[in-house]
């Protein structure tokens, strides 16, 4: 018994997929708007990426309060980058350069490239993606079930931390400043949390903070998570 059409390709014309366009539909294309960075007004006149003793690039879901509460204290606000509400702070003290970014891969490579004029001149570069717990996979993953976070490193060579195994990655602006900075052969630190409570509380926030604190860089010892509205649930 023969099946018509089994295994056959059907391929269509160049010729008919234009006669199915419009002309005028390609002369009203919007370009695509070029990203960049917005810098507020005291950095308004002088856009050059400046020397930082350290970079440290934080990646997340609503990661936003948590860095501009813990990492950000004593910082001032270099510019807003154009993925939600992420941005670039700067502490003239220690020259620690802080960009914190909201989980966003559409653009992520278009950020990336906003970003590397920082990471080329910058001494070490930290780079942190905080993911959910259930994303991590692994075969013994029941040996993990009662863990506030898993942390692991990206190529670290830190003490105590364990290398990411496969088939778990990162990407995003932190892996696109990290992969850029080793090729380059240029100090590079990487680490990935997965955690089991996005966005940050006080608890889940620890193992981050101790990550942080451990490789050199300025934070604060514990976080307190905004204040939530009511959830209208009387008792």
């Amino acid at each position: 018994m023969s099946c018509p059409g089994f295994g056959e390709l059907n391929i269509p014309s160049s010729r008919a997929f234009w006669d199915d366009c419009d002309e005028d539909e390609f002369e009203n294309i919007t370009p695509a708007e070029k990203l960049e960075l917005k810098f507020e007004a005291e950095w308004a006149d002088s856009k050059t990426p400046f020397e930082s003793d350290l970079l440290v690039v934080i990646e997340g879901s609503q990661i936003s309060h948590f860095g501009t509460s813990v990492l950000a204290k004593d910082t001032k606000r270099v510019c807003s980058i154009p993925a939600k509400s992420s941005s670039l702070h700067w502490n003239p003290e220690n020259k620690q350069l802080l960009a914190i970014l909201e989980d966003d891969l559409t653009m992520s490579g278009e950020v990336t490239e906003l970003l590397l004029p920082f990471a080329k001149v910058a001494k070490k570069v930290v780079t942190l993606t905080l993911k959910a717990k259930v994303e991590f996979k692994s075969e013994e993953i029941q040996l993990y079930s009662d863990d506030i976070a898993i942390v692991r490193g990206v190529g670290a060579t830190e003490k105590g931390i364990t290398e990411l195994e496969a088939p778990n990655f990162i990407a995003g602006v932190a892996a696109g400043v990290a992969t850029w900075r080793d090729q380059q052969e240029l100090p590079i630190s990487s680490f990935v949390i997965y955690t089991d409570k996005i966005p940050l509380d006080s608890t889940a926030a620890q193992p981050v903070l101790k990550l942080l604190q451990s490789v050199g860089v300025a934070c604060t010892s514990s976080y307190i998570p905004p204040r939530k509205d009511s959830s209208y649930l009387y008792m």
